[in-house]
């Protein structure tokens, strides 16, 4: 019986430092001007003005939000501004009006969206080491 008692410990012990090992890369959900986002660990988030910027740690992956209001511009010409400051050499829109273009030699990615009375600008690089954090980091974004 004394055998059986450690082997149960012994699993219980293994699932309990498991567990502590699979709950310590939970995002923390952070709250900021326009939205919230789940931040996870070992990244850090900013926010300077309209611009919140989450970062690995690492420095390996990024991902920058803008969102504001157009002051009188077209979501065209916003996209314009941000492609042509980030040396971008196509801009490609869709039908519904939201533009997308690729930055520093196709290795991070941009997409503009909004109306007459607010925008938003989503880029993100690192997608080779950390394509599926930054999925998830978006796919956690709550506009309020």
């Amino acid at each position: 019986m004394k055998i059986f008692i450690n082997k149960i410990e012994r699993v219980i012990f293994f699932c309990i430092i498991f567990l502590a090992l699979a709950s310590s890369s939970f995002a923390e959900i952070q709250e900021f001007k326009y939205f919230s986002v789940d931040v996870p660990e070992y990244w850090t988030a900013q926010e300077k003005d309209n611009e919140v910027r989450i970062t690995a740690n690492d420095k390996t992956g990024e991902l920058v939000i803008i969102a504001s209001e157009p002051e009188e511009k077209t979501i065209a010409e916003i996209a314009s501004e941000f492609s042509a400051k980030f040396g971008s050499s196509e801009l490609v829109s869709d039908d519904e009006g939201t533009f997308t273009f690729e930055f520093s030699d196709g290795e991070g990615q941009a997409t503009i969206t909004g109306d007459e009375n607010f925008y938003m600008v989503i880029m993100a690089s690192g997608f080779e080491k950390n394509g599926d954090t930054l999925g998830e980091i978006l796919n956690s974004l709550e506009m309020k």
